[in-house]
């Protein structure tokens, strides 16, 4: 990360780890069909507070990432691979070269 922000110090974030805190949640969204047209989500748009979010997809589509002209993609899930979202925290500490990933859950219809 300190490389891809341009540092000449390899060690540029190092302090941070050194009493590493870590967060597991597990989530699950419900079935109920969304319709973001009447505001109806499995989960609404948000970014996440820390510094990144390993996602292991499992095979269930409707995670969608929110673009800079503000349209919606559908990111495909694959199984056994992992979504990795930079959070608010490191977009923070890298003051914005690496952007927080908007997102959001659609349920989709049976």
């Amino acid at each position: 990360f300190a490389m891809a922000v341009e540092s000449d110090d390899r060690q540029l974030f190092d302090d941070f780890f050194k009493d590493p805190s870590t967060f597991v949640r597990l989530l699950h969204y419900s079935s109920e069909p969304s319709s973001p047209e009447e505001g109806i989500f499995a989960c609404g748009a948000h970014s996440d507070y820390g510094m990144i979010t390993l996602l292991l997809t499992d095979g269930n589509p409707g995670l969608q990432v929110r673009l800079n002209n503000e349209n919606w993609i559908d990111i495909p899930p694959r199984k056994g691979a992992f979504v990795v979202n930079i959070g608010d925290m490191f977009e923070r500490w890298t003051n914005g070269k690496f952007r927080s990933t908007v997102h959001r859950v659609l349920t989709p219809r049976v």
